[in-house]
C-alpha cells in the first residue's frame, strides 16, 4: 500500500508562493520610484484633459454595473454590494458635474471624486467576496 505525503506537496505550494511574493515585491521596489515622479506629471494631464476622467466613469459604470448586476442574479442576491458601488459612483459624478457646471478645480472634489473612487471599488470587492 503506497502512503501519499501530504507535507511534500505543502511545502512545494508554499516555495510557489514565496517566490511569487518574492518577484512581486522586486517589480514594487523597481516601480514605486517611478510612480512618485510620474504622478505628478499624471495629475497635470488629467487636469487639462477632462475628457480622460469622464471616459474613465463612464467605463466604470459600464463594467462595474456589469459585474454588479451578474453577481446579484448568479451568485448571492444580496443589495449592499450595488448600493455600496452606486454611491461611489454618484460621489465621482457629483464631482465631475460641479467641476463642468461651476468651472471649479477645489481640491475638495478630488477628494469627493476619491472616496467616490474607493467605495465603487469597495463594492466591487465586496460583490467579488460574496460571489466566490
Amino acid at each position: 500500500m503506497k502512503v501519499h505525503n501530504n507535507t511534500h506537496n505543502h511545502k512545494h505550494y508554499t516555495e510557489q508562493v514565496t517566490v511569487i511574493l518574492s518577484v512581486l515585491c522586486a517589480i514594487h521596489c523597481i516601480i514605486t520610484p517611478i510612480l512618485v515622479v510620474l504622478l505628478p506629471v499624471a495629475a497635470t494631464y488629467f487636469e487639462q484633459y477632462h475628457w480622460v476622467e469622464y471616459i474613465i466613469i463612464v467605463s466604470v459604470f459600464v463594467l462595474g454595473t456589469s459585474s454588479i448586476l451578474h453577481g446579484y442574479k448568479n451568485h448571492h442576491q444580496n443589495k449592499v454590494p450595488a448600493f455600496i458601488f452606486f454611491v461611489g459612483l454618484m460621489l465621482m459624478c457629483t464631482s465631475v458635474l460641479v467641476k463642468f457646471l461651476f468651472h471649479t478645480n477645489d481640491s475638495t472634489l478630488h477628494l469627493i471624486s476619491g472616496i467616490g473612487g474607493v467605495a465603487a471599488g469597495a463594492g466591487q470587492l465586496y460583490n467579488l467576496k460574496l460571489s466566490k
